[in-house]
Parts: structure tokens; C-alpha cells; sequence
């Protein structure tokens, strides 16, 4: 039988093809000239956001002792941004100096490695709720996409005077020759105090630089590289989040010696816990060789996360008793449940964060979802503040 297929056509044929689609997809949402601009928020979710109760948000406007809100409907709506200048005013001049929980001298930043080869298992989901939860409680986060695939990226929209062809990517920042600052590849985006870097297909080429690399002058020195790149900004943040590719390559590893903390998604079904086992089996192999030539990596903490739980289904119940008894204390006691509401929002582009309770058909499958988020979150907020050495 004669193969007639080319399959170069094949791959470029489908190429252009699905990328003018996803093009005008992303146009219609997002136009050329439109810029993502993030959700306000009432006074019931200002207080929650701060910790506060509400009659105290009504006793700050009424006394104008802060950013003056919108009235919309009879009710006051706060920017993110009002929200932020409300809680550096209260933590400064009042006595809840609690409010602003950014660190402090002698607090390092803190560099999260969200990592496991297994595609599918929430990886850029977690990465991304995790960030907007916590630039929503006031802190400075950077997330960094490890990703060629670039999913992490692609949730933000168009970006201002981002272009993956044009080496806008941390590849930039961690190539061998001619690296560029890190700073000058930082995105802002539509969300106060939640920056990115990018990624694109270029970040492939990280893994034949290394190799010839270490044909030229040998040693482990590539492990450096993101670790590097991200101490020139550290400095300007509290946490910086690194969503990696599903694999466990060059790129992954420079990862993981630059993490303080290493979070693992793993869904309670047996061939993500299993494809789990060999994950940890392969990158335990490589740490054993890094930590023979002196660069091993030292973190705060590592813990794994139940992600796309489905409490109700009897074999997700199981494998999650299971992976309870085999991890104990290293899988966070939250799990993040499997939901429509979440799927919704990534499908908007959008974490929970951002879209409206209103937004939703049925709201109170956004309530399930929303407060499985935030309760995962939270104990990882927790886990950050015990390696700050705070109570």
C-alpha cells in the first residue's frame, strides 16, 4: 500500500488551520483594541476579602476614610485596586496591621514549583486559582509559564505588546548567550499585583541548548538558570508560581532547584496516581545524581493536592483513602473538586476570581466549586506563613 500522506502537509495544513480559529475565537472575546479589565466587588465581598465585617467597610466609606466607590444600584463597588489601597490604609494607620500580610525583612520569597508529568492533572488550574487568590488577598505574585504549550499564558487574553515569535518568553532570560533582564519580559496584567511571564514554542529550544551546553563545558550549571533569572526580580514579590510542562525534562529540573516549596495536582483516578508513582520514581533518580555532584534542591515543604474530586464516585473515594494513607501529612487535607464551574471559567479564559457569581446558570455549583478553591487555598497560604516563621 502506497502512503500518499505528506505528513508535513499534514502538520501544516492543521497548524494554520487551528490557529486562525483559536485567532478569531480570541478576537471575538477579546478585540485587538479591548483590554481585560478585572470584576468589582461589593462591600459584603470586601469584608470577606479583608477579614473584616461589613458594617466596618460601611463605617470606612461613610467617614471617607478610604477609596471613594462606586454606587451602582444602591450598592458601593470597589475596584480591585480600591480594595488594595483600602488594606495598605487600615494595616498602616489603623490597628489591624494584620491587613496587609505581604512579607517582611527576612521573609524570603516565596518560588513554587506546580509540577507533575501527567497531563490533565490541574496543573495550570491550580497555578493560576492559587495566583489570583492570592494577589485577591493583597500579596505580589508572579507567575512564570513553563509551559511551551503556553495554557497559562492564553488565559490572560492578549497581553499588551506580547509577541512568543518575537523571544517575549523567559527562554530570553535564561539562554546561554546574550540572556535579557528579567524584568524586561514581565507582563502586567488586568489583575493588581498579578504580573507573568509568558511562554511560547520557543521554550522547546531550552532543552538542545542544554544539551550542547554540557557537550561544551560539562557540569550541572544549566540547574542555575531559572533560579537566576527569577533572583533578579524576587525582590518585588512574595510569591512567584511556576506552572511546568507535563514532563519532566531540562526545564523542569532548573525548576525544581529553583523552588522554596513544590506543589503535586494528582487526580484520585489509578492512572494519574500511577503515571504519579513513575513521576516521582524518574525525578527521584535525577535528584539522586544532582545531589552526588553537590546541587541538590532544598525546599520549605512539597505536598500533593486532589484535584477533580468527585467525593460520590466510589473508586475516586478509594484511590483518595488510598493516596491519604500513603502520603499522610504531605497530601493537603483539602481537596479541590471536579466541576463544571471551573470548566466554564477556562473556558472564558477566566479563573472563579474573576467571573461574577451571576455569571453562572446555576450559582450554587460556583458556590461548591469557589469554596473547594478557597479552602485549598488557604491551607497553602498556611503552609507559606509556617516557612515565613509567622503564627
Amino acid at each position: 500500500m502506497t502512503q500518499h500522506l505528506s505528513s508535513l502537509t499534514f502538520m501544516q495544513t492543521f497548524s494554520s488551520k487551528l490557529e486562525t480559529a483559536l485567532n478569531n475565537l480570541s478576537m471575538a472575546q477579546f478585540p485587538p483594541d479591548a483590554r481585560r479589565t478585572m470584576r468589582t466587588f461589593s462591600s459584603t465581598e470586601v469584608a470577606a476579602l479583608l477579614d473584616v465585617t461589613e458594617a466596618y467597610i460601611r463605617q470606612v466609606a461613610q467617614k471617607e476614610q478610604g477609596p471613594v466607590p462606586e454606587m451602582l444600584n444602591g450598592r458601593r463597588m470597589y475596584t480591585l485596586e480600591q480594595v488594595l489601597e483600602l488594606r495598605i490604609a487600615l494595616a498602616t494607620n489603623g490597628r489591624k496591621k494584620w491587613l496587609n500580610p505581604r512579607r517582611v525583612d527576612g521573609e524570603r520569597c516565596q518560588i513554587i514549583a506546580v509540577t507533575n508529568f501527567k497531563g490533565g492533572s490541574s496543573k495550570t488550574s491550580t497555578t493560576i486559582h492559587l495566583g489570583h487568590y492570592l494577589a485577591l488577598r493583597g500579596y505580589r505574585v508572579l507567575a512564570v509559564d513553563l509551559d511551551p504549550q503556553a495554557s497559562l499564558t492564553a488565559l490572560h487574553g492578549n497581553l499588551p505588546n506580547f509577541d512568543y515569535r518575537a523571544g517575549d518568553t523567559l527562554y530570553s532570560a535564561i539562554r546561554f548567550e546574550a540572556p535579557v533582564e528579567t524584568a524586561s519580559i514581565i507582563h502586567k496584567t488586568h489583575i493588581a499585583g498579578f504580573d507573568v511571564i509568558c511562554a511560547g514554542l520557543e521554550l522547546t529550544e531550552f532543552e538542545t541548548a542544554v544539551a550542547l551546553e554540557m557537550r561544551r563545558a560539562g557540569g550541572t550549571g544549566f540547574l542555575l538558570r531559572v533560579s537566576q533569572a527569577l533572583e533578579q526580580v524576587a525582590d518585588d514579590y512574595d510569591f512567584i508560581l511556576m506552572d511546568s510542562a507535563p514532563s519532566l525534562n531540562f526545564l523542569t529540573l532548573s525548576s525544581l532547584t529553583a523552588a522554596t516549596g513544590v506543589l503535586i495536582p494528582v487526580p484520585a483516578h489509578m492512572l494519574d496516581v500511577d503515571s504519579t508513582a513513575k513521576f516521582l520514581e524518574l525525578a527521584g533518580s535525577y535528584m539522586q545524581i544532582l545531589d552526588e555532584v553537590g546541587t541538590s534542591a532544598q525546599w520549605d515543604f512539597a505536598k500533593f493536592l486532589i484535584t477533580k474530586f468527585e467525593a460520590n464516585d466510589h473508586p475516586q473515594a478509594n484511590m483518595s483513602a488510598l493516596m491519604r494513607q500513603v502520603f499522610g501529612e504531605d497530601l493537603l487535607l483539602n481537596s479541590v473538586i471536579k466541576s463544571t464551574a471551573v470548566a466554564d471559567a477556562l473556558t472564558w479564559k477566566q479563573s472563579l476570581y474573576e467571573v461574577q457569581r451571576s455569571r453562572f446558570s446555576a450559582p450554587k455549583t460556583y458556590d461548591r466549586a469557589i469554596e473547594s478553591i478557597n479552602a485549598a487555598n488557604s491551607e497553602l497560604e498556611s503552609l507559606f506563613w509556617k516557612a515565613w516563621g509567622r503564627e
